[in-house]
């Protein structure tokens, strides 16, 4: 009961925090997010690295996605947080169970309510920015593009000592956004183990462009 208590607590103070980071910060967007709307026809999975996941929550706030998220404790909280956002969550193993969890990811999401997916794409336990296959399998499985998501904070706090070096942006920020023209998953990238269009992903969620940078100055 207690850990109940503390678990809806957290929520609620990670809840805050990151509204107020959002309202006092100035948020850019580039690319077009409305691919990620329930009303855009074309479905696709957005991708993000782990440790930026704090960092992204407000920006797509009712857009119905769901959410790929751990069935651990630590997956509790952040299900909480999708929740308060308007996203739905599915709740995956760590690490695979033999895989039908793919086909209920897939059941779910081309349901009568076909919905976008988000997945991080270093996974829940890392190395840090190396991308899994579960990404690209699943988008095979649900016949989705993968849409990379950049994400930039000016100032923020890393935990150096998380695998995922998680960012904590600070308020009166600026956060930039960039959401990458959806790319198509197809058997020859299978064919190979997903090598070169893994490359080309993480090239784009680490994206430095020069509008980044003249943003900043």
């Amino acid at each position: 009961m207690l850990k109940k208590i503390w678990g809806k607590i957290a929520v609620y103070l990670l809840v805050g925090y990151i509204n107020f980071v959002y309202r006092t910060s100035k948020i850019i967007i580039y690319g077009d997010k409305e691919v990620l709307t329930q009303e855009n026809r074309e479905k696709v999975i957005a991708l993000f690295w782990h440790g930026d996941t704090y960092c992204l929550y407000p920006a797509l706030k009712g857009s119905k996605l769901y959410v790929a998220v751990t069935r651990d404790r630590r997956g509790d909280y952040i299900a909480g947080i999708c929740n308060y956002f308007g996203y739905h969550t599915i709740r995956i193993p760590d690490t695979s169970d033999g895989g039908n969890y793919l086909f209920k990811i897939r059941d779910i999401v081309n349901n009568k309510d076909v919905s976008n997916l988000a997945i991080s794409l270093d996974g829940p336990l890392g190395p840090y920015h190396v991308p899994k296959d579960f990404s690209f399998v699943t988008a095979l499985l649900t016949k989705r593009k993968l849409m990379p998501v950049a994400i930039s904070v000016k100032r923020k706090i890393e935990f150096r000592k998380r695998w995922d070096n998680y960012k904590l942006p600070l308020p009166f920020n600026e956060i930039i956004l960039g959401f990458h023209e959806p790319i198509e998953v197809s058997s020859a990238d299978k064919a190979e183990r997903f090598e070169s269009i893994k490359r080309r992903v993480k090239m784009l969620m680490e994206d430095q462009s020069i509008e980044k940078e003249q943003s900043f100055l």
